[in-house]
């Protein structure tokens, strides 16, 4: 998962790290050091740190100095204060983005820490004063004519690399307030959040999923992070017992639940109509320039073609062999797991292997990125750290990856892709700072998840296309051959239907749920279930039996707190699957494909220079037709029907 920095990225962060946060038996200071990373590399001592927070509160005062010279009567100036605002603000966002930095990848290693907590809390309203004071910007620039800035910009070359975030802000004026009201939305931004905070606590908290017994007869606490690992369990009966202890807590705090669910709908609701947009989608698009008919393409085009994700669960009701295939079979692996472990340096040489196709230099930056030594990674989990993975800039220092992999064990397979793709968004990061100036620097949503799939279906296709070759080597009857190339097929029909499937599943429901709200039709438990269940229903097929309780799932979201935010694995998954096939296709001498790669290298080096959707463009794939989407099903079709053969 990407991160991007400022208000958004530590709420979101704040969110998850709560939502997601997990205890474990080792210390920290029982891993060795070459596996922790090194936020020194950022400042050396709090001492720095806390220099840079004061240059940066400082700079608020400074920045907010410059108010009435754009624009107006008493702007003797414009060009030059234009000038030398940017490049004040371009100081104090670097700042920023360091001492947010240097305080997350304390906090996220050490969640009980009241000390880095309060930091993380006392940046949050740094921030909100940031938006606060610097409200008054937007409204005044577009004061002057759009003209006029464009003559301004020729005029003066230090104003060159702010073009595009000045015709984009002329292409968002219609949505734009005057400043009292800016200043109103922004001082709303610390109330707006409030469903998802209060979520983030109710449930990882407040609620008591009690416990379960497992195989053995040993009582288990049971809570939601631990369904990622008890969902795939060996043993049924404990897997439906664990999907009942946590799924019934979610269904006693339903009307709860339902009231924080109405209350960030309405939020969304009260946003658009602010901002004078017609719906919610549309607004929650606009900002990243992404028409509203992606979104309608990625929905559409999955509900009419439902039918190879309908075969695989009746494929693996039948390997499974049960009558009744519950919601606690649907994680379960067909076959024994592949229970090889790999010590950290052998999964990054297996990793730059599957990424050959991609070049020498890509290869070595990212065998540099995965040098322990470097200090970019932090790979094992610890008793307090955040759980989960994900990849994080730091403006002019390096990004920095969180893993959270079992110290005593290694990695598995499935965390060696992990790897690829986490280090897949580094890399975009990595490029795109060095490519572009730095208010073209972040890239959008949209695009933030393409490049860490990409990597990561390299991998995966690599892993695949051995256990072909291994297995028609050593003919049908090689039991083991057999097993690892069925074993590989459903990771990556997995890959498709818990990225590809289950986001598109999401994206559909988070969209009908505002439009009840749009509507004025009732936000309860029951309309939020009953869509919830048909969904299921929809898009698994008559295979799959959900009862009652599986209608809940919709609470057990967090993602559904950051509006519309869901689609972008969604239509990146497919993105990124027609890039790797391209990529992989050149380097195999097709012809038809010459220039893959280099599209594909120059996209990762282009930050936000260009729209979202036109990016993709560039690099080989259009997201505002329905052909990515459809081909992505037409894969994971293909490799469907495999399994169903082998599997006879």
């Amino acid at each position: 998962m990407k991160h991007r920095s400022h208000i958004a990225h530590l709420a979101l962060l704040f969110l998850l790290a709560i939502c997601f946060s997990t205890a474990h038996a080792i210390q920290r200071s029982a891993i060795d050091k070459l596996y922790q990373w090194k936020p020194e590399h950022i400042y050396s001592n709090m001492a720095a740190w806390q220099t840079d927070l004061d240059v940066v509160k400082s700079n608020l005062g400074k920045l907010a100095s410059f108010k009435g010279s754009f624009a107006g009567s008493s702007a003797s100036s414009p060009a030059k204060s234009l000038i030398e605002f940017n490049k004040l603000r371009e100081q104090t966002e670097i700042m920023l983005d360091h001492i947010e930095g240097y305080v997350m990848y304390h906090y996220h290693v050490d969640l009980a820490n009241s000390e880095w907590m309060g930091r993380q809390q006392q940046l949050t309203n740094l921030m909100v004063e940031f938006r606060q004071k610097l409200a008054w910007v937007e409204p005044e620039l577009l004061q002057i004519p759009r003209e006029t800035m464009l003559k301004t910009i020729e005029q003066n070359p230090a104003l060159e690399p702010y073009r595009k975030q000045y015709d984009d802000m002329y292409l968002l004026q219609a949505h734009t307030l005057s400043e009292p009201e800016e200043q109103i939305l922004a001082l709303s931004s610390n109330i707006t959040g409030i469903s998802a905070d209060v979520y983030g606590k109710l449930s990882d908290v407040d609620m008591d999923f009690g416990y379960i017994l497992d195989t053995g007869g040993d009582s288990v606490k049971a809570d939601y992070s631990g369904w990622v690992s008890y969902r795939t369990h060996k043993d049924r009966r404990v897997r439906e017992d664990y999907f009942k202890a946590v799924w019934k807590q979610y269904q006693k705090y339903g009307t709860t639940l339902a009231a924080l669910m109405a209350g960030n709908i309405k939020k969304d609701i009260y946003l658009t109509k602010a901002r004078k947009f017609d719906n919610t989608l549309q607004r929650a698009l606009n900002n990243t320039f992404v028409p509203e008919q992606v979104y309608v393409n990625l929905v559409s085009a999955t509900r009419a073609n439902t039918a190879p994700f309908h075969k695989y669960d009746a494929i693996r009701k039948r390997m499974l062999g049960v009558d009744h295939y519950r919601h606690w079979d649907y994680y379960v692996s067909l076959i024994p797991a592949d229970e090889t472990r790999y010590q950290w340096k052998d999964g990054v040489k297996m990793i730059a292997e599957a990424l050959q196709p991609l070049g020498k230099e890509y290869v070595a930056d990212m065998t540099k990125a995965l040098t322990l030594e470097n200090g970019w990674v932090d790979a094992f989990s610890s008793d307090g750290k955040r759980g989960g993975a994900y990849s994080s800039s730091c403006y002019g220092v390096h990004p920095f990856m969180l893993f959270n992999f079992d110290y005593e064990k290694g990695l598995t397979l499935d965390d060696v892709s992990t790897v690829a793709h986490e280090v897949g968004h580094s890399m975009h990061t990595y490029y795109s700072e060095k490519g572009q100036p730095f208010p073209n620097k972040d890239y959008a949503i949209f695009n933030a998840e393409v490049a860490s799939t990409t990597d990561e279906a390299l991998f995966s296709m690599k892993m695949l296309d051995e256990a072909r070759k291994a297995y028609k080597k050593a003919g049908s009857k090689d039991k083991a051959a057999k097993q690892r190339l069925i074993y590989l097929l459903e990771q990556n029909i997995n890959g498709v239907r818990d990225t590809y499937l289950r986001q598109t599943m999401f994206s559909t429901w988070e969209w009908e749920a505002h439009k009840l709200g749009e509507e004025n039709k009732p936000l309860t438990k029951d309309s939020f279930n009953n869509l919830y269940g048909d969904l299921l229903k929809e898009f698994h097929g008559e295979a799959a039996e959900y009862e009652e309780l599986s209608s809940v799932s919709w609470s057990t979201v967090p993602h559904f707190y950051r509006g519309y935010y869901v689609y972008a694995y969604a239509t990146s998954y497919a993105a990124a699957v027609a890039l790797a096939k391209d990529i992989r296709a050149e380097a195999a001498g097709n012809k038809s494909k010459q220039g893959a790669t280099a599209r594909y290298l120059k996209y990762l080096k282009s930050g936000s220079s260009k729209h979202p959707v036109e990016l993709l463009k560039d690099a080989g794939v259009d997201m505002t037709t329905p052909a990515p989407v459809q081909s992505l099903i037409s894969y994971f079709a293909e490799m469907v029907d495999e399994l169903d053969k082998l599997s006879k």
